[in-house]
């Protein structure tokens, strides 16, 4: 199609782990962008793989595209002290802007693609974008504290070291299960009523056992090193999503 005129820049959109990026880039070096999700929430996460994603499209020097930048809206509304800690150091910049700014801040990123609905949405988004400021390396460490804040609220504190699915007679992916429910905790569920991870959930368990397979056997809480009751949560996880 590209050889015919019909398409002027290819790439492609991509919600995997950073492994198998490396592996398509590697296989594929004619794309000529990749489109990731990066948020400063989902830099560290085990599922989204923000930043890993991020660094192998930096290694084969791909650029790259911004999707869910505000994670869906979440970053634009985020817990009180968070809020607080933005405006403490600028008063009159939107909650929002602070999402956007990071991402689009990134070298190797070459647009940020920002949902919006409303014309206010939009008239924010102008109002930084258009003279457009990276971060400094203090704003960037305070975005940092940020994430951390959000994320000392997560509702059950799994590190995603795997060392519990070893020998799992259901083979449950439980880090993958756990780090979806904590992203769901941190939704506005009462306003959204779904989340995507609904749907990620759905196709984890075409290839694994679902966290109501759990039989009790124990064997993964002896293996946990933060000593998390897995079986415990693991029916947590069953109640929100097994529906």
């Amino acid at each position: 199609m590209k050889a015919k005129g019909l398409i002027n820049t290819m790439g492609f959109s991509f919600h995997g782990t950073a492994e198998l990026l490396d592996e398509v880039l590697t296989d594929h070096p004619e794309m000529e962008f990749v489109q990731l999700q990066l948020n400063y929430l989902d830099w560290e996460s085990e599922w989204i793989q923000s930043r890993k994603c991020y660094e192998v499209a930096l290694k084969h020097n791909t650029p790259i595209i911004v999707m869910e930048p505000v994670r869906g809206g979440t970053l634009a509304k985020v817990p009180a002290e968070v809020e607080e800690l933005f405006k403490q150091h600028d008063p009159n910049a939107s909650v929002a802007s602070w999402a956007v700014r990071f991402a689009a801040s990134l070298p190797g990123v070459m647009m940020v693609l920002s949902g919006m609905s409303s014309l206010q949405q939009m008239e924010d988004n102008l109002s930084y974008m258009e003279d457009f400021q990276p971060l400094t390396e203090e704003e960037r460490a305070m975005v940092g504290k940020a994430a951390d804040m959000i994320n000392a609220q997560i509702a059950i504190p799994c590190t995603g070291c795997s060392y519990c699915t070893e020998g799992c007679p259901k083979k449950i992916a439980i880090p993958q299960y756990f780090s979806l429910y904590n992203e769901d905790m941190r939704e506005h569920l009462e306003e959204k009523g779904w989340t995507v991870n609904f749907a990620n959930y759905g196709h984890l368990t075409l290839k694994f056992g679902k966290a109501a397979d759990c039989i009790a056997c124990g064997q993964c809480e002896g293996m946990c090193p933060q000593h998390l009751p897995i079986i415990e949560h693991l029916q947590t996880v069953s109640k929100h999503y097994d529906i």
